[in-house]
């Protein structure tokens, strides 16, 4: 008999079996492999892990070459070259006006000398138009160093600009004559005095309130717009302190003198004033009209005896022509060389008096001598070298003046007045060599991660690189084909799985599967000759030849069998039991369906649609061939863009330099691809996980 206290072997196996902690070991039935099946074994072992090293090399080869991108030294075109010859011991040259502006403290190569930039001076003369009135406003709040005039400054706007201690000063560079139009079909009105433009301009309603024999037909007027000094000068000539009258019969004002002309030319009965110029170069089209019996011509104009003739000004501040000599120079240069352009653009030039007049107040306006008395061989102006002066020249004002001081800047220019840098030579430890004229110069490059996001601009040559039009257009397109293909893939499906007949099954699936395997440049080309045509025959000719919207539906088409096929296998797996129990509860087929099939099956079919969004993003011939071969930020869907697909194609498939910046630009563009559709496989991971079903 056993020890009291002392359990058996056999008694304590049995109560540790009744207590669940006696685990008896699993037999394993599997037979040993045999050597064959060894074989296989590590077959499928070695594919396996070809496979993840494969995956693992890809993704390694994007990480460096994306990485590469981001930080590795690379030169994008500046579409700048070198102006004129350099020598190798140069500090400061001068490039062409084109191309992108040079930074501060950026680095640049010509040829292959690499040089620091430690200043660069874009040297332009910038002209905006205005009109007069919004010009003197700018100036006086300091935000121009010149203005063009066609009229001279009023007291309110002298009393503005000396508020922020700024004292205008004019030079009168030449004379226009205001021109009054109308349409040559017009034939009866030929003439008029200033109490008739009034009234034409003014209270008048038809032509014959001005003149019994003139036609009874309603006067259209086109007019300057408020902020011009031709509005300004005719309100001031006709009306006096009544300008308000000018206003009163809501007349077209613009301050485009060819909308005025355009105004003219479309309707029979119109009339409108502008520069005399503007009609000299559309005089075929216009008709002038003589002003109280005088034609603008140049001698009725110099000697003062038509009414609308106006001198034109350029004004500025004696403080900006002492401190800022680019402002001073600009102003001499003009005075020289006023004459020789003023005629060209169709205005009056300045008398040799009143010209003479101009140059002296420069001359005492810099603190150098007046001369007591002139004549022809005297040079009153000294001599200037253009190469020497640096600095932006900001004019504005009136469209009259405009044309006039463009040409003056464009020769300014010319003459030496060019975009200048000042460099330290030979960096990088590279040797300084001396650079022909017209050499190109390129820009040191390296493009932040906020930049690659946010800029809506991709040209990697020029230094762009913003990824989001290609992601903007991926995005349309994807959304787009989902638009397609979800509705109709699971309705497919539905049917397939609910209504069909096996045998109609059994047929059409394969067929749909079938489809899937048809070579996607197919269904590329039946995008741009089919879907487009068709789409424009709709939309009209807002829908361009390529574009997002042909391409997005045809994707669409292309991944429907997909979303069909695996919905259907989750909507076939759902248990026969919960058709019959939803039968039994008195359910028809569409509501079995819709309210009890589906929703068992949703996890399959999230999955399915997760799957054929990345299948959309990742497209790649319908789109490069169907919705355009350029990066374009719009969100249009009748406008062409370029996918991020389309792009990696279409420059992958270009003469591409190894190691260029368009190069290393694909591997950043295929990363950015590769971490959208993974995200998109974890989220698909996660809604399956999250919703199945287990029965």
């Amino acid at each position: 008999m056993a020890p009291v206290g002392k359990d058996t072997g056999p008694r304590k196996r049995l109560v540790a079996r009744a207590l669940g902690e006696d685990r008896p070991k699993k037999l394993d039935l599997r037979s040993k492999p045999r050597f064959h099946e060894r074989i296989i074994y590590g077959f499928l072992l070695a594919c396996g892990l070809l496979s993840i090293l494969t995956t693992a090399g890809i993704i390694v080869v994007l990480l460096n070459e994306a990485v590469s991108f981001f930080t590795r030294q690379q030169w994008a075109l500046t579409n700048k070259s070198v102006y004129e010859e350099v020598s190798a011991d140069a500090t400061t040259f001068t490039t062409s006006a084109t191309g992108s502006e040079l930074e501060d403290g950026g680095v640049i190569r010509i040829g292959q000398e690499q040089l620091l930039v430690e200043r660069y001076e874009r040297n332009v003369v910038t002209v905006a138009i205005t009109g007069t009135g919004a010009g003197f406003s700018a100036f006086c709040e300091g935000n121009a160093a010149i203005v063009d005039a066609s009229r001279a400054i009023t007291e309110s706007e002298t009393e503005a600009c000396a508020a922020n201690d700024i004292e205008p000063i004019p030079f009168r560079i030449g004379t226009d004559a205001l021109a009054i139009v109308v349409n040559p079909e017009n034939t009866m009105v030929n003439d008029a005095t200033l109490q008739e433009l009034a009234l034409i301009f003014g209270e008048a309603e038809t032509w014959a309130d001005v003149r019994d024999e003139w036609p009874d037909q309603p006067i259209q007027r086109f007019i300057p717009g408020t902020d011009s000094g031709t509005f300004d000068y005719f309100g001031e000539a006709i009306y006096g302190e009544e300008v308000d009258r000018l206003l009163a019969s809501e007349p077209v004002t613009s301050e485009d003198d060819e909308q005025l002309a355009r105004g003219v030319r479309q309707n029979p009965y119109a009339v409108a004033f502008f520069g005399y110029s503007y009609y000299a170069n559309n005089s075929e089209s216009l008709k002038v009209l003589d002003i109280e019996g005088i034609t603008p011509a140049l001698e009725t104009v110099e000697d003062g005896s038509y009414p609308l003739s106006r001198p034109l000004y350029i004004y500025t501040d004696p403080d900006y022509m002492r401190e800022r000599s680019e402002v001073a120079t600009f102003i001499e240069f003009y005075l020289t060389h006023v004459d020789e352009e003023i005629i060209d653009v169709g205005y009056f030039p300045a008398s040799d008096d009143t010209l003479t007049e101009a140059k002296f107040l420069w001359l005492e306006t810099m603190g150098q001598p007046v001369p007591e008395s002139v004549d022809d061989d005297t040079t009153l102006l000294p001599d200037v070298d253009l190469y020497s002066e640096n600095g932006t020249i900001v004019v504005t004002g009136s469209s009259t003046v405009a044309p006039v001081t463009r040409r003056i800047g464009t020769r300014f220019q010319e003459g030496g007045f060019l975009p200048r840098v000042f460099v330290q030579r030979g960096y990088n430890d590279t040797a300084a060599v001396e650079h022909r004229p017209g050499q190109g110069i390129e820009s040191e490059e390296r493009p932040t991660l906020v930049e690659f996001f946010t800029n809506t601009q991709w040209i990697p040559a020029t230094g762009e690189f913003g990824v989001l039009p290609l992601i903007n257009a991926t995005l349309i397109t994807s959304a787009i084909a989902m638009i397609v293909a979800l509705p109709l893939g699971l309705g497919a499906a539905i049917y397939l799985s609910e209504y069909a007949k096996p045998n109609v099954r059994k047929t059409l699936k394969p067929i749909l599967e079938i489809l899937a395997g048809i070579p996607t440049v197919v269904y590329g080309y039946f995008a741009l000759t089919f879907m487009t045509p068709l789409l424009r025959l709709i939309f009209g000719d807002q829908v361009q030849i390529y574009n997002m919207l042909s391409a997005g539906i045809v994707v669409g088409i292309l991944i429907i069998p997909l979303v069909t096929s695996m919905s259907e296998d989750a909507l076939h797996a759902v248990p026969d039991a919960l058709r019959e129990a939803s039968y039994g509860l008195g359910a028809n087929r569409l509501e079995t369906s819709i309210k009890v099939v589906v929703p068992a099956a949703l996890s399959g079919i999230l999955a399915a649609f997760i799957v054929a969004i990345s299948r959309a993003i990742g497209e790649t011939m319908v789109v490069a061939i169907a919705a355009g071969s350029g990066p374009n930020f719009t969100f249009n869907i009748f406008e062409g863009a370029e996918t991020m697909t389309g792009h990696i194609a279409r420059i992958s498939g270009g003469d591409l330099s190894y190691d260029s910046i368009d190069y290393n630009s694909i591997f950043a563009i295929g990363l950015t691809l590769f971490v959208m559709t993974l995200l998109l496989n974890v989220i698909s991971r996660a809604i399956t996980n999250r919703f199945r079903e287990e029965y």
